[in-house]
């Protein structure tokens, strides 16, 4: 009898979707059990002779099927012919795994399509049935959906959403940074879709943040409850209160203006997987009125004791500039401060108070020196 957990794994190898841990927990697996090595053995052979045919794509299941018709068409099974030199009763061991690969190889395909084909689906959504909005930087948008959902974006962030939402849950997907007020339908669970994590709720008020070009994702719990998952650790079920904060590590984000992802096999990080932290939502300094999470939907850029390159990537999507430093060592300025009808010039002369540093803008860019 197979484990489920040994076909997840085995498919998520076979179609190179493996995590570190995830490689480590298979080897352990394999270590402990001849049977499963004999399995893996065989269909990897099976999956290369069919690589091509079975690409992650909404018509894999069906090709595994006809392949596997094909094949049972054949009266004399293919390891046979070409393990004619194995002793007799390995031929016969190898016949039988060979037969029963086509029925592991549904399963291994439904798998497939649930844990690593469905998430991927994305281009689908560009259907008459979805819709998309994105902002321009500078540019705040609010929507609507059907059920009554109000979400609020933030600049340069685009959301994917159905025209109506039909089945069991409502789900949308989200690059960027929106605040949710979700209506409240027990019946219907909510989940937004990024690029590192899952969110789901089922009425609430909360802000997530998910930029792929950003090292940090973030969900900020306002009121109600929300569960998160990770894309790379499904099992794990977080569940946050009100006024509580998750940090979720992005090790593949795309590195800012150089459009290359970042290694999550470098040697830095290796072993770490996706790595989070939970910790309570921040107030501006002597201001327990204003969140510094969610102050951009108030028109405010507000931010606490952070570095000038992350904050240069808030300032981009605020003002719709583009800025280079010259000198790295500014990267490492730290400030706190809050913007709210400050022109570009005035918001850099501000910081300059604060740590002494040169700028010049040229048309839509701004150099740091």
């Amino acid at each position: 009898m197979l484990n489920d957990r040994f076909i997840k794994l085995l498919t998520k190898e076979l179609s190179d979707e493996l995590t570190y841990d995830e490689q480590q927990e298979l080897k352990l697996l394999l270590q402990g059990n001849n049977e499963y090595r004999d399995q893996r053995e065989i269909l990897k052979d099976y999956w290369k002779r069919s690589n091509g045919e079975y690409g992650a794509n909404a018509t894999m299941f069906k090709k595994v099927m006809e392949r596997i018709g094909a094949e049972e068409n054949k009266n004399i099974p293919v390891a046979i012919i070409e393990r004619e030199e194995q002793a007799p009763g390995n031929r016969f061991r190898y016949a039988a795994w060979y037969s029963a690969a086509a029925v592991i190889l549904v399963i291994i395909s439904i798998f497939t399509y649930h844990y690593i084909v469905t998430p991927k689906l994305n281009d689908d959504l560009a259907t008459a049935k979805w819709l998309q909005k994105t902002t321009k930087p500078t540019i705040k948008s609010i929507i609507t959906l059907s059920d009554g959902t109000i979400v609020t974006l933030n600049s340069a962030t685009t959301l994917k959403y159905p025209d109506s939402f039909s089945g069991k849950t409502r789900e949308v997907y989200l690059d960027g940074e929106a605040y949710f007020d979700v209506h409240k339908d027990h019946e219907h669970p909510f989940i937004i879709h990024t690029n590192k994590m899952n969110v789901r709720v089922l009425g609430t008020a909360f802000n997530v943040k998910s930029y792929q070009t950003e090292p940090l994702s973030e969900t900020t719990l306002i009121r109600g409850s929300i569960e998160v998952t990770l894309n790379d650790r499904p099992s794990d079920r977080i569940i946050l209160k009100p006024k509580e904060k998750l940090i979720v590590q992005n090790n593949t984000f795309i590195r800012k203006k150089t459009n290359i992802a970042a290694d999550s096999s470098s040697p830095e990080n290796i072993g770490k997987g996706t790595r989070y932290s939970l910790t309570n939502l921040t107030y501006f300094p002597n201001n327990d009125k204003t969140i510094i999470e969610t102050s951009w939907v108030q028109n405010k850029l507000v931010f606490s004791d952070k570095d000038f390159a992350q904050l240069a990537d808030q300032l981009e999507r605020w003002y719709g500039i583009n800025i280079v430093f010259e000198n790295n060592q500014v990267k490492h300025f730290r400030f706190t401060g809050l913007f709210e009808k400050e022109t570009l010039p005035q918001a850099l002369d501000a910081l300059k108070m604060i740590e002494h540093f040169s700028y010049r803008i040229n048309n839509s860019t701004v150099y740091i020196y």
